[in-house]
C-alpha cells in the first residue's frame, strides 16, 4: 500500500500507523453503533424516520414505485453497520499480522472468519444497551441481521484477500 501512494514513510512509523489508524477507525464505528443503541425510542425514531424518508425518495427516483418500510430500513441499517464493522475487524487482522495477505501458509487467511463470532457477540452486547434506553428493547432478529451483515463482510474481506495472494503468486512468478 504504502507503494501504491508513492510515500516515503520512515518503516518504524509505517508499522505504528497500518496497527493504530484501523484499531482507530474500528473503535470509532463500535462508538457510533453503540451510541446509535443508546439512544431513547423517541430519537431513534425520528433519525430513522428521516433516513427512511431519504430511502424512499431515492427508490421512486430510480423507477421504485412500492414504498420501502421503515422496518426494511432499519434492518439494513443494522446490516450495513455490522458488514462495515466485520470490515474493519478484518483490517485489524491484518493489520496485526493474524491473517497476513502474502503468507506461505494457506489457512492464515482463515483467522478472517473470526470476524462473525466477534461480531455476533457484539451484536449481543449492543442490543443489551437498548434495554437501558428508555422505549427500547433487545430484539434478537436484530442480532441475527447484524451477524448476517458480518458474515457477508467477512465474505467480501474473504475474496479480497484470496484475490490479493493470486496477484501476488502471478506477479512473484
Amino acid at each position: 500500500i504504502r507503494r501504491f501512494f508513492m510515500l516515503r514513510i520512515h518503516p518504524r512509523l509505517w508499522r505504528i500507523l497500518r496497527i493504530v489508524i484501523p484499531l482507530l477507525l474500528t473503535f470509532f464505528w463500535l462508538g457510533f453503533i453503540f451510541g446509535n443503541s443508546l439512544k431513547d425510542s423517541a430519537a431513534s425514531s425520528e433519525q430513522s424516520g428521516k433516513v427512511h424518508e431519504i430511502v424512499n425518495e431515492v427508490a421512486s427516483s430510480v423507477g421504485i414505485e412500492e414504498p420501502i418500510s421503515e422496518q426494511t430500513v432499519r434492518d439494513m441499517a443494522h446490516f450495513t453497520e455490522f458488514s462495515i464493522l466485520a470490515v474493519l475487524f478484518c483490517l485489524d487482522l491484518w493489520a496485526f499480522g493474524v491473517s497476513p495477505l502474502y503468507s506461505k501458509r494457506r489457512w492464515d487467511i482463515l483467522w478472517l472468519l473470526t470476524a462473525i463470532p466477534a461480531c455476533f457477540l457484539l451484536a449481543c452486547i449492543d442490543e443489551f444497551l437498548q434495554t437501558f434506553s428508555d422505549g427500547r428493547a433487545c430484539d434478537f432478529s436484530d442480532v441475527l441481521t447484524d451477524t448476517g451483515g458480518a458474515a457477508l463482510g467477512t465474505l467480501l474481506c474473504l475474496l479480497l484477500f484470496l484475490l490479493c495472494r493470486i496477484a501476488f503468486k502471478k506477479r512473484k512468478g
